[in-house]
């Protein structure tokens, strides 16, 4: 069994889209700078016991994945324990606000691609261990009335291209071809809504866990994450 992983040096910052491995208890912050150049602090809190090895990364990206067109998750987080073969795995984004259609489908993409990264690089590579999932977003604000309206214009949406007449305007024809992007931000707007997230392989679902930032001053919002 090998992960390929750097070692995390004392006092060491991680950089982005490496996977490094944490052999000592430590805090390790996870720092957004959103639009209005507020902060988003997510600060990590590793408990490495005795046999355990933890792994982090930030916007996860492994070396055979190319930049372009990746999607990434803020945060990988993982407790190895050998002696009791048992594994426990986070992964989260970080958003201000929780809510409009780009933020939704991007957050579903990123969550199918930290799978697969975790998937392929770490799980598959321990398979008789015992797992633990946790999967979610970190955010400000999550406005669930607010989902549900979203939810229920994009139904609409789609259901009006389906009910399209034959003889259609070009609106209606343009409408017609981006039918899958406006079923995928159903899909997606749906599974937050329910807290429900089915992967892409169709087999495995995970409860979706939604965190919640608090504001520690005018430009910080913060919060503690135990891993």
């Amino acid at each position: 069994m090998v992960i390929k992983a750097r070692k995390l040096k004392e006092s060491e910052v991680p950089g982005k889209t490496d996977l490094y491995e944490v052999r000592k208890s430590c805090s390790i912050m996870v720092e957004e700078k959103q639009e209005d150049n507020s902060l988003d602090q997510v600060i990590m809190e590793y408990h490495i016991e005795d046999n355990e090895i933890g792994y982090f990364a930030k916007e996860y990206r492994p070396e055979d994945v190319p930049k372009m067109g990746a999607k990434v998750i803020d945060i990988t987080a993982v407790i190895m324990n050998h002696e009791r073969k048992y594994i426990r795995w986070h992964l989260y984004d970080i958003k201000d606000t929780l809510a409009g259609k780009k933020t939704v489908a991007t957050l579903f993409s990123q969550w199918n691609s930290g799978l697969r990264y975790l998937q392929t690089n770490i799980l598959d590579r321990i398979p008789d261990y015992s797992v633990t999932s946790d999967l979610g977003v970190v955010t400000r604000c999550y406005d669930e009335e607010r989902m549900r309206r979203l939810r229920n214009d994009v139904q609409r949406q789609c259901d009006e291209i389906k009910s399209s007449p034959k003889n259609m305007t070009l609106s209606q024809r343009k409408k017609r071809t981006d039918i899958a992007k406006y079923r995928g931000i159903l899909k997606a707007t749906q599974a937050i809504l329910d807290k429900k997230f089915e992967a892409e392989n169709g087999i495995d679902t995970y409860k979706i866990q939604i965190k919640r930032l608090l504001s520690d001053n005018d430009n910080i919002y913060r919060m503690r994450f135990p891993v």
